[in-house]
């Protein structure tokens, strides 16, 4: 191994690897499912039509992905921060931060929409949901959903920044980190200024780049497992 990576342990590499794995089946989940459970749903008119029409199973079908990516993804940016040689690490760092201010929000956000608010639908319990559910115009947790995508889109931007190793595939990763980051901030910026149209434009850009750039980082981390020396795969106690 090159001597910047002398610091990466074989158990490091493996939380990397099955982060970044988990990131992508996560994303690839959330992209199947999320355009059926849209597709269903009606204009907004309110909470009471939107409750009649509410599928519990198409709702969480998307719902569960998003949660668990909110955990996974904070996970492999850490495991990039450690994997970067020490001149990367502040762009890293800051890729790190973003990454847990993202997770903090969304898992709770997505905890409260997976539970409380699919419950409350389910038992009929509408009275001021129009505040929680997602599809609502005037909806808190879809306001979060939006600080928190800024967030991770200004973690996987300053993650491609710091991503500079060698190699073909390396640097399509660096670049589909960067594009990602890019879209997702200027979407989250624009729906906030009336533009729901970029807001949906920059998803088809997040699921173009995002679990394609996750899959590359699987297989950087695979390879580096391969070539990690023996010693480092020793547990001292």
């Amino acid at each position: 191994m090159s001597p910047e990576r002398s610091q990466w342990s074989w158990t490091g590499l493996n939380a990397g690897l099955w982060a970044a794995v988990l990131a992508t089946v996560w994303a690839v989940w959330f992209l199947a499912a999320f355009p059926v459970w849209m597709a269903s749903l009606p204009e907004w008119q309110g909470i009471e039509p939107y409750a009649a029409v509410f599928d519990p199973v198409s709702y969480m079908a998307w719902v569960v992905p998003c949660f668990l990516l909110s955990i996974t993804f904070p996970v492999l940016i850490a495991a990039i921060y450690l994997y970067l040689p020490v001149d990367r690490r502040v762009p890293g760092l800051q890729a790190l931060v973003f990454a847990i201010l993202y997770g903090a929000i969304l898992s709770a956000d997505y905890f409260v929409l997976g539970t409380m608010v699919r419950d409350a639908l389910q038992a009929g319990q509408t009275e001021g949901l129009e505040m929680l559910v997602i599809g609502s115009p005037y909806s808190l947790t879809n306001a979060l959903e939006g600080v928190g995508y800024f967030f991770m889109g200004l973690s996987t931007l300053f993650a491609g920044l710091a991503w500079r190793v060698p190699g073909r595939l390396r640097r399509a990763t660096r670049w589909l980190l960067i594009i990602n980051g890019i879209a997702s901030v200027l979407g989250v910026a624009l729906g906030a200024l009336g533009v729901p149209a970029a807001a949906m434009l920059s998803l088809g850009v997040w699921g173009a780049t995002f679990p394609v750039a996750t899959a590359l980082l699987a297989w950087r981390f695979r390879h580096d497992l391969r070539v990690a020396p023996v010693s480092s795969r020793v547990v001292r106690v």
